[in-house]
């Protein structure tokens, strides 16, 4: 049992004995491309696999493993899709599902003899993942993941288990109690060098192993997922030939020089679609903003932390998870992005609810300088659509522009409203007339003025004027 990289991280060894490892890293650094390649090394080995996570769909873990559902022949297991609001019901049929893989038997609490004889004599070997603890303990909370983990290792630690949980940077006090229990420590970091970042891994601890001068090992991953550690051959992207000397990069692709590199590019514009679909539709949109993410003090790997962390609660909510697709639109927007649906108008507003109710939770456990501030605006109107070279919806025209312009006027934690949008909801339930308010009109480009409604409770939103309303209203 190997995991990747190991000879590079332990100066030639080739071979450990079952650990389990925690996995530390930065938001985005590459954490589950690792351990992806760990788990494509079990099953090549036919040994038994198990991925464990609370933010991989089914269909997400076939694109990430790149193989049919015939072919995963492993367990994977997602205890937040188990029932409609994630409990500690979900961690407990979690645990009973893996037992169940791991023994082959219906009741893991009484194995025959002959499964006992097989994890005594190590024959049983098992690879087990489990991705981002962070997430788990937003999800579920920290006191009931702590049991969890408590009666799941004692399990793996019996199967001779080789396991990595994964972790993101940097890791709160708090959460100690439950990495105490790995027997291995690997840490993945950032370095800026020339306004690109650097991607590094080294071996602090392994189980009889001593590391007595952890290396840092630089590491790529290249566009396909697939990592390569520094002692690998470094490749051009474009012609496949060795690069002999420093690579030149091009959206993390390694290149010759810089012509191979404008000739890549001239490869890929060939491809723009020349003949774009036009259709006007009407949607409705939440646009989200990270407050604070531009400032000049705050590190690149900083901001790349709080975008991809904001994405993961996103893609946590409800309204957003269980929404297929093809009736949304998402539209990457530097310090955040904008998310469109169709038909539906409370979906924005119930997203905006949810994200606000994670990131509460989150920021209390957070450094101020870690923190993430949101504020939103939401809008409908029309827009027309535009396929791109993916075949994918990009849209542009009213609706999208006046949800960006009422978030525009917010600060940290508004949830501001378009006046058309407010009198959609207000009408549907007694909460949305009594949480959405009239804070006042503004007057934007082109000497154009827009009422603004607030969203606001004691859950969620911001209860103050904001300060360019303030500026309107407060007489000198």
């Amino acid at each position: 049992m190997t995991i990747p990289g190991l000879a590079e991280l332990t100066d030639g060894e080739e071979n450990i004995s079952p650990t389990l490892f925690l996995l530390s890293g930065p938001p985005g650094i590459g954490k589950r491309d690792y351990c992806r390649e760990f788990l494509e090394e079990g099953l090549s080995s036919g040994k038994k696999c198990v991925f464990l996570s609370s933010k991989v769909t089914d269909r997400e873990k076939i694109e990430l493993f790149n193989m049919n559902e015939k072919k995963f022949s492993s367990l994977f297991v997602n205890p937040s899709l188990l029932y409609d609001t994630p409990n500690e019901k979900s961690l407990d049929d979690t645990l009973k599902q893996i037992l169940s893989y791991l023994s082959d038997t219906q009741n893991d609490e009484s194995p025959d003899q002959e499964s006992k004889k097989s994890i005594e004599n190590g024959d049983n070997g098992v690879y087990f993942v489990m991705d981002s603890l962070n997430h788990f303990c937003d999800i579920f909370q920290l006191n009931p993941i702590r049991k969890f983990l408590a009666k799941l290792v004692l399990q793996l630690k019996r199967r001779k288990t080789m396991g990595i949980f994964t972790i993101d940077t940097p890791i709160s006090e708090e959460y100690h109690p439950i990495v105490s229990f790995c027997d291995g420590i690997m840490e993945m970091k950032f370095e800026e060098s020339k306004d690109i970042l650097i991607r590094k891994i080294r071996l602090l601890s392994v189980a009889d192993h001593a590391m007595t001068k952890p290396t840092w090992i630089q590491f790529r991953i290249d566009k396909n997922g697939r990592l390569t550690f520094a002692d690998d051959l470094l490749k051009c992207t474009l012609d496949g030939r060795v690069i002999q000397h420093p690579p030149v990069y091009y959206l993390d692709l390694p290149f010759h020089s810089e012509e191979c590199a404008k000739t890549y590019r001239k490869f890929m514009s060939v491809f723009r679609d020349l003949d774009p679909k036009y259709e006007v539709l009407n949607y409705n949109f939440c646009f989200i903003d990270i407050v604070g993410l531009s400032n000049p003090d705050l590190a690149v790997h900083r901001q790349k932390e709080k975008i991809v962390r904001l994405n993961e609660f996103i893609s946590s909510c409800n309204s957003f998870r269980k929404i297929s697709d093809d009736s949304k639109i998402i539209l990457p927007a530097g310090d955040g992005m904008a998310i469109g649906y169709e038909n539906n108008p409370e979906l924005p507003y119930k997203l905006s609810v949810e994200l606000h109710s994670f990131l509460r939770k989150y920021n209390k456990r957070m450094e101020t300088d870690n923190k993430i501030k949101v504020r939103i605006g939401l809008s409908s109107g029309p827009v027309f659509t535009v396929y791109d070279i993916s075949n994918r919806l990009n849209v542009w025209g009213p609706g999208i522009i006046m949800a960006r312009r009422v978030m525009d006027l917010g600060d940290s934690w508004h949830i501001l409203i378009t006046e058309n949008f407010a009198m959609q909801l207000k009408p549907l339930y007694e909460e949305y007339r009594n949480n959405i308010r009239f804070i006042g009109s503004y007057e934007i480009k082109h000497g154009e003025k827009i009422n603004v409604y607030s969203a606001y409770c004691d859950d969620y939103g911001n209860p103050e004027l904001p300060e360019k309303f303030k500026q309107i209203y407060t007489t000198p």
